[in-house]
């Protein structure tokens, strides 16, 4: 009797390990498909299909953000971190660049001075681009990278840029011809309130008399040099015409700025378009 027993208890605990190694297999997804029965390998293969499917299109919706120089969620910057390392660290840096130039325009004083700082940034991919466009060392396929890689640093500088523009931080910036109108508004009132003072304690008391006496002359060739007094001078004209070219400095700027971020997008995109691997 007592043999028997042993051996149920023996096949019992092989029974008990080779239990636990199929449900170990499951669970790591390592299960040999001739383990399997007919319909057991069917059913794996369409969750496989559909778990590759479903990746396959949550990795081109994050390239299109790429590309488009976009942001992700949280949730695609962990499964960009998990599946792509080394797009992940393209982005990390496009995103820090991003935050960067956020901050710079966030310490701009007027309008110009966001257009001008829009206007460095272009210009400087433009440069970038065209060196590398040029430069017969480095080879076509490195190129292409490249200038992809600039093409989403532009696209998501631009869409920082106007994120910013729509913001009401961009809208309660004032122009340079209002900071200076402001400026000289102030220093005008201080400085009429220190001549009130000074006048009100050395004014001589015949003085007001004497200003408010009416002048007697009142002959032709006085009355023409009162009138030649009320005509603008050359300096009166200067300063509107000053004040008009500020006032035409932030459209003129934006247009400009504009016109070097629409090149480099078009070029670069015709040139990728137009590239043969």
């Amino acid at each position: 009797m007592i043999l028997p027993i042993f051996g149920t208890i023996r096949n019992t605990v092989k029974m008990a390990e080779m239990d636990q190694k199929w449900q170990q297999k499951k669970k790591d997804g390592n299960v040999l498909k001739k383990e399997m029965d007919p319909q057991a390998r069917q059913i794996q293969k369409y969750k496989e299909d559909l778990q590759q499917m479903r990746e396959s299109r949550q990795m081109a919706s994050i390239d299109a953000k790429l590309k488009a120089g976009g942001l992700l969620t949280p949730e695609e910057i962990t499964y960009l971190q998990q599946k792509c390392p080394q797009k992940y660290k393209e982005y990390m840096e496009l995103k820090n660049e991003r935050e960067t130039y956020k901050r710079q325009m966030e310490s701009c004083k007027t309008k110009e001075d966001v257009e001008k700082l829009k206007m460095a940034k272009m210009n400087g991919f433009l440069a970038e681009a065209k060196s590398v466009k040029n430069n017969p060392n480095i080879p076509k396929g490195q190129k292409k990278e490249i200038m992809e890689k600039i093409l989403r640093r532009t696209m998501g500088i631009q869409d920082e840029y106007m994120e910013f523009v729509r913001s009401g931080k961009y809208q309660a910036l004032p122009t340079e011809e209002e900071l200076a109108e402001e400026t000289k508004e102030k220093a005008g009132q201080s400085g009429e309130l220190a001549e009130d003072l000074e006048n009100s304690e050395a004014k001589d008391p015949g003085q007001e008399e004497k200003e408010n006496k009416i002048p007697e002359g009142n002959s032709e060739m006085e009355k023409a040099e009162s009138l030649e007094q009320g005509k603008p001078g050359d300096e009166e004209i200067n300063i509107k015409k000053s004040k008009k070219a500020k006032a035409d400095m932030l459209p003129d700027l934006k247009q400009a700025a504009d016109a070097v971020f629409q090149e480099i997008e078009i070029g670069l995109k015709d040139y990728l378009k137009a590239y043969i691997p």
